[in-house]
C-alpha cells in the first residue's frame, strides 16, 4: 500500500459513503471529525452519533483484502497473546476503511505531562509486560501467512533506514550534503551490522508512547500493523527514548524491569544481559537517527512542521548514545553540528 491510485476515491468521500452504509443515520444528528496523524499514510476520524457514541475511523489510502490485511494479521495475534487492542468492529476492503473502538485521546506521552513519577513508573512497567509478552508468545502463535513472519529488521534494512536519515535529515532538512562522504557511510555500514548480529524477536515496530492510548487504567496497544523481527531490545529503546524524556534513574529502573521479567530462551537472555548497555546505546542510536529521518522527511516533504518540536529532545539522546558507545565519532561530529 505504497502508492495512492488514481481512481481511487478522495477519503472524506469515502468515508461517508462508509458511514451512510454503516450507520445509516438519516436525519439524526451525528459529527465526523478528523484527527491529528502521526507519520503514517492512514487518516484517522472520530464519528459520533445522536446519543453520544463514537468510534474511530481509519482510512488507508488504498483498497485492501481483509483477508491478507497486516493490521488485522498482527491484531488477531495480539488479541491471541491476550494484549489490549482497540476492538476491530468492521472493515470493508473496497473502500479502505477499518471501523474501530474508540479509547479516547489521552495517549502516555500526554498523561506523563501531568503525571507523578509512581504513575510513570507503573505505566511503564505495564508498556514492558505487552514488550516481553510479545516477545515471549509472538513467535509461538505467529502464522506463517502472517506478513510479520517474513520481515525483518536485518543489516540491509537498517542499513536503508540509515539512508534515509541521511537523504531526509541531512540533506533534506539541515542541507548537509553527504552523498560521497566515505567516513560517514563506513560508520553507518558498521553500525548496522552491529546491530544485525543480535538475535531477533518479534517487535511492534513503533512502541512509542504516542502508540500506547491509557482507557480506564489500561494501556492499550495502537498502530501494531508494521510487526516484524528486530533486535531484542528495539520496542523497549522506542519506548523509553523515542518521543519521551525520562529521568536517568526512571530509565535505569525500566531497564532492569525489563531483564528481570524477560525470560525467553536462556541462550538470547544471557546475549542480552551480557551487553545490555552497549545494545541499547546501539539500538537507540539506529532507531533515533531513523526517527530523525522521519521527521525530516514529514518537515521538507509533507510540510508538517509540527515534528520540529521533536528534534532537539532525540538529537540530545543519539549524542548520550553515541557518547556511551564511542566508537563512532563521525556520526557524533554530524549530529552535534548547529
Amino acid at each position: 500500500m505504497n502508492n495512492i491510485s488514481a481512481d481511487f476515491p478522495a477519503t472524506e468521500q469515502r468515508i461517508m459513503e462508509f458511514i451512510q452504509s454503516q450507520f445509516s443515520p438519516g436525519v439524526r444528528e451525528y459529527s465526523v471529525r478528523r484527527l491529528m496523524g502521526d507519520a503514517s499514510v492512514r487518516q484517522y476520524f472520530r464519528y459520533v452519533d445522536q446519543p453520544g457514541k463514537s468510534y474511530i475511523l481509519a482510512s488507508y489510502p488504498e483498497a485492501f483484502d481483509p483477508s491478507q490485511f497486516p493490521y488485522k494479521q498482527v491484531y488477531d495475534l495480539l488479541r491471541e497473546i491476550g494484549l489490549p487492542v482497540p476492538k476491530i468492529i468492521r472493515m470493508d476492503g473496497k473502500l479502505g476503511i477499518v471501523l474501530q473502538q474508540d479509547l479516547g485521546d489521552e495517549s502516555l506521552q500526554q498523561y506523563f505531562l501531568t503525571a507523578t513519577e509512581h504513575q510513570h513508573k507503573n505505566l511503564l512497567f505495564q508498556a514492558i509486560d505487552h514488550i516481553v509478552a510479545i516477545q515471549q508468545q509472538g513467535e509461538n502463535k505467529l502464522k506463517s501467512e502472517c506478513t510479520a513472519s517474513y520481515l525483518a529488521l536485518d543489516e540491509k534494512k537498517l542499513s536503508s533506514e540509515l539512508q534515509f536519515f541521511c537523504h531526509y535529515y541531512l540533506a533534506g532538512y539541515r542541507k548537509i550534503l553527504v552523498g560521497n562522504d566515505n567516513r560517514l557511510a563506513e560508520e553507518l555500514r558498521r553500525l548496522a551490522k552491529q546491530l544485525a548480529r543480535y538475535p531477533r524477536l518479534l517487535c511492534h515496530r513503533d512502541f512509542h508512547v504516542r502508540n500506547l492510548i491509557l482507557n480506564n487504567h489500561q494501556v492499550y496497544i495502537l498502530d501494531f500493523q508494521d510487526a516484524l523481527w528486530g533486535p531484542p531490545l528495539y520496542d523497549l529503546v522506542s519506548l523509553l527514548s523515542d518521543s519521551v524524556d525520562l529521568e536517568a534513574q526512571l530509565t535505569l529502573e525500566c531497564q532492569s524491569y525489563y531483564l528481570n521479567h524477560s525470560t525467553w530462551q536462556s541462550s538470547k537472555l544471557l546475549q542480552v544481559r551480557q551487553d545490555f548497555s552497549q545494545q541499547f546505546s546501539l539500538t537507540c542510536t539506529q532507531r533515533l537517527l531513523k526517527a530523525l529521518g522521519t521527521y525530516g522527511y514529514q518537515i521538507t516533504v509533507r510540510g508538517n512542521l509540527t515534528y520540529k518540536q521533536y528534534i532537539p529532545g532525540t538529537l540530545c539522546k543519539v549524542v548520550a548514545a553515541l557518547q556511551a558507545l564511542d566508537e563512532f565519532p563521525y556520526i557524533q561530529s554530524i549530529v552535534e553540528q548547529e
